[in-house]
């Protein structure tokens, strides 16, 4: 291939590269809402699309179709906010979303932890733990008391923040322990965990 040939593959190469790194999908967010993750995007101004797509993964790789709009998207002299409430997020797990205008006008990936306290009404983050007991409860909680396989107090927690219970338990002896959270409603939560 001579000179002029790789010039103008490498010019083309930079345009594909440039124009595939501007999305018109901008002021992607996703937060929790209730029960549900609530998805905000702006299509900015610009021709108008012929659908777009909503996905959604709990991995960051392998992502699912959650909302297909097959109609004309986006407007050419003004940006369009789009609004789209996911129902069904993965339960006390990171969720992924992106956007894509078709065929192929992916935005940036963002994502939400989705926090469901209503099967226990607490969420331990992580179990069994090694070193940072974190604890999510609802924002009427009290103190959280941790009892040792003795059922002796080895700990006693006040929420670092409304309802997180954040806290260094290295110094714990290794095994399983015990804890109540005291909760407003008047019935404390029970729950166990591992420390290794």
């Amino acid at each position: 291939m001579d000179l002029r040939h790789k010039i103008v593959l490498l010019s083309f190469c930079l345009i594909s590269l440039k124009s595939n790194s501007q999305t018109r999908i901008q002021e992607l967010s996703a937060v929790q809402y209730n029960q549900n993750v609530i998805i905000s995007y702006l299509i900015s101004a610009g021709n108008s699309c012929t659908g777009y797509q909503i996905l959604r993964s709990n991995d960051s790789l392998n992502f699912d179709v959650i909302f297909d709009y097959a109609g004309i998207c986006g407007e050419s002299t003004k940006s369009q906010n789009i609004t789209y409430s996911d129902e069904s997020p993965q339960k006390n797990r990171k969720n992924y979303y992106k956007v894509l205008i078709q065929p192929s006008d992916y935005s940036n990936l963002i994502s939400v932890f989705y926090t469901d306290l209503a099967e226990k009404g607490y969420l331990l983050m992580q179990n069994p733990i090694k070193q940072n007991l974190s604890i999510v409860s609802d924002l009427n909680s009290g103190d959280l008391k941790i009892y040792n396989q003795m059922g002796t107090l080895t700990l006693s927690l006040n929420p670092s923040e409304q309802g997180l219970y954040h806290e260094d338990i290295s110094l714990l002896g290794n095994g399983i322990y015990y804890f109540i959270l005291e909760n407003a409603k008047g019935k404390p939560l029970h729950g166990k965990f591992i420390k290794e």
